[in-house]
């Protein structure tokens, strides 16, 4: 296969596609909802017909009327279920069955009705896949992801995707998708791990807190007792005002005091608090009696007392809000709410670059090749930008977003090989013109979700 890339190219301007949106929008809220058929196809012929490839656009077909069709009968079966569930509850679960049952078959409508409407060239896409294959994929492969608690994701993803883009012809040439299983598994490896690791850190991390907390607790009961035994055993050492005797303060067993005071008046000594003791004591007595302390606790060093350490960021954020109250309490909200977007925008991402480039650098279309090279750090970006700026214009910004989408798409994706689309569509043209003009009118129902 020749190295050869032709680059596809995105024309549309934001200022332009802006006054399709608004117009779209205000006249779909006018009509409730009617025009929406309309719209749709307007949109999509404006993204068509700016997506260039050798320098030619595609194009859109689908007449407004079978769309809206199409949506009609999907408001029927909205308020169907709906009543039906209003009257008894287990009548719309049997109705939600139902349209389960019946996924398969609209999904293959659906695309058969957006590839049949849309060409390059004048040459008309089409989707041939099966609904045996179709209940396959969207009906049995998604028990298989229950039955596995969602181990068989990429095995689903990988067959999915082959279902839909190997289901498409460009004339009456297939499309082929062809990335493996394994490649996929690659992907979905690391959506697996960090949150599998964040539960575990999660779990842990608490679990050694309570931990630390509890031996701390321990600690320092232990330690309090025995320099409790310690300072009161010098207390009655230094009462006797002879010899002092260091007591083995490890044992709860009573020293014995031949020579010391009575037992009653150790004990009546004992409960005075240590700073009346201390404040009693000349500066004589006050160093000897440090000395003896210090000597206790070099034959015990478990005697010492251990200041519980404080949480610097607890006290940090304490005092943040102790001293801006409220503001600091939304602030530290909205802190919170952009990390859990930024963490969705990076797995959102993430997923959309390594999937988008593993299907299309692995699809040909006869001689033809693709080549994507989107990054995650680009989407991620675009993600915080988009979102950022939706809020602060109230959504008015959304068809800047569109168009900012689709200019990277096509800036990061080409066709490999050679493009000759004059000998292409003159060896396809004649055998697929009748079939692409005719279908379109056959099938005037569009059952889907764009």
């Amino acid at each position: 296969m020749s190295e050869n890339q032709t680059p596809v190219i995105f024309t549309g301007k934001a200022g332009e596609y802006f006054g399709i949106w608004i117009v779209n929008l205000l006249l779909s809220i006018v009509t409730l909802g009617i025009y929406s058929a309309w719209a749709k196809v307007r949109r999509k012929k404006y993204f068509y017909n700016n997506t260039l490839l050798d320098g030619v656009g595609f194009d859109y077909h689908a007449n407004p009327i079978n769309i809206l069709k199409g949506r009609i009968i999907a408001f029927v079966l909205f308020v169907i279920y709906s009543a039906l569930s209003g009257i008894n509850p287990a009548f719309g679960l049997l109705m939600a069955f139902i349209l389960f049952l019946a996924l398969p078959w609209i999904i293959v409508r659906g695309m058969m009705f957006n590839a049949r409407n849309s060409s390059y060239r004048g040459l008309r896409f089409d989707f041939n896949g099966k609904y045996g294959e179709a209940i396959k994929v969207f009906i049995g492969y998604t028990l298989l992801i229950i039955v596995t608690l969602g181990l068989a994701i990429p095995f689903v993803a990988q067959r999915t995707q082959k279902f839909v883009i190997s289901g498409h012809k460009f004339g009456v040439s297939n499309f082929k998708m062809e990335a493996l299983v394994k490649d996929f598994y690659k992907i979905y490896l690391v959506i697996f791990i960090i949150p599998l690791l964040g539960i575990v850190a999660a779990i842990a991390i608490p679990a050694y807190q309570h931990y630390k907390v509890k031996a701390a607790s321990h600690v320092s009961s232990y330690q309090t007792q025995h320099f409790s035994q310690a300072s009161t055993s010098v207390k009655a050492d230094m009462d006797t005002g002879g010899f002092i005797k260091v007591a083995d303060v490890t044992t709860t067993e009573p020293v014995t005091t031949e020579n010391y005071a009575t037992e009653e008046a150790a004990t009546a000594d004992a409960n005075i608090s240590e700073a009346e003791y201390l404040k009693n004591l000349t500066p004589e007595e006050l160093a000897e009696y440090n000395k003896l302390i210090k000597a206790a606790e070099t034959n015990n060093p478990d005697a010492g007392i251990t200041t519980p350490k404080k949480d610097p960021l607890a006290g940090a954020f304490a005092g943040l809000i102790g001293k801006w109250g409220v503001a600091a309490a939304i602030l530290a909200g909205l802190i919170g709410i952009l990390l859990y977007l930024a963490v969705i925008f990076s797995f959102a991402a993430y997923m959309k670059s390594r999937i988008h480039n593993l299907v299309f650098n692995n699809t040909t279309l006869e001689h033809i090749g693709f080549f994507s090279n989107q990054r995650m750090r680009d989407l991620l970006l675009l993600y915080i930008t988009n979102t950022i700026v939706l809020i602060c214009t109230l959504g008015l910004a959304t068809p800047w977003v569109h168009i900012r989408m689709a200019k990277y798409t096509a800036n990061h994706l080409a066709l490999t090989g050679e493009t000759d689309w004059d000998k292409f569509v003159g060896e396809k043209k004649d055998a697929s013109r009748a079939l692409g003009e005719e279908i379109a009118d056959m099938f005037d129902v569009d059952i889907s979700f764009g």
